[in-house]
């Protein structure tokens, strides 16, 4: 989650104990419900776009995202 946010795994532990993100705590880390990983990508992704961005785009730059950091940690 902290890598679609653009944020440390910390800030997303801390918006968690906020209220701001619903998050359950599991072994290992914290799951956090679809809906608001999808509204907060959403929210980061049209502040940094400045413009709003359908459902296709937004799952098509979430797939992206997902890409580049799973061959990130494959390089590793």
């Amino acid at each position: 989650m902290s890598w679609l946010l653009g944020v440390s795994p910390g800030a997303v532990r801390r918006m968690i104990r906020e209220g701001k993100i619903e998050g359950l705590r599991m072994t290992g880390g914290f799951r956090i419900p679809r809906d608001d990983a999808l509204r907060l990508s959403r929210e980061r992704i049209e502040t940094e776009a400045g413009r709003k961005v359908s459902d296709k785009e937004l799952a098509r730059l979430i797939d992206e995202v997902i890409t580049t950091n799973e061959a990130k940690l494959n390089e590793s």
